[in-house]
């Protein structure tokens, strides 16, 4: 029979890797497929940011593996995407915050101002359009109004 250290050793392995909720979790470095998973993006797309420069995984045996670094680089793209930033702008963004990339950059690749200016621009955007969605929605309030006094 083994001892209870043996026993206590042994629980202890078959629950690492699981989170508090008993979900089985990968450590550091992960496979691209766990990657995209933590991440919500598809093979296709994680492919197509390390094929841009936006993402420089290690290799290990010809495979790509995701550190720290990497899934920090992934979730600011992702944020700066869904902003509404160029891929070029996402680029000098990941620069700005010292994260690693390859390619072509603009002349202000890694000025924090040149970011600011993206933002900037893309925040005068997104408040026009939620001007003309304001405009839009209280012309058709007022005919759905006028529908029901008719």
């Amino acid at each position: 029979m083994p001892s209870r250290r043996a026993q206590e050793s042994a629980t202890a392995a078959g629950t690492a890797g699981r989170d508090s909720g008993g979900h089985t979790g990968a450590h550091l470095p992960l496979g691209i497929a766990e990657t995209c998973r933590r991440v919500g993006i598809t093979l296709r797309a994680i492919r197509h940011y390390e094929c841009l420069g936006l993402l420089l995984p290690r290799r290990i045996n010809g495979a790509r593996v995701y550190g720290a670094t990497d899934l920090h680089s992934l979730e600011l793209l992702l944020r700066f995407k869904a902003m509404g930033l160029s891929l070029n702008e996402c680029r000098n963004g990941l620069r700005c915050f010292g994260l690693p990339t390859s390619g072509p950059s603009a002349d202000d690749a890694t000025d924090p101002q040149g970011l600011l200016r993206a933002l900037q621009r893309r925040r005068h955007a997104i408040d026009s359009t939620i001007a003309e969605m304001n405009i839009i929605r209280n012309e058709a309030s007022a005919a759905l109004a006028g529908s029901r006094t008719a």
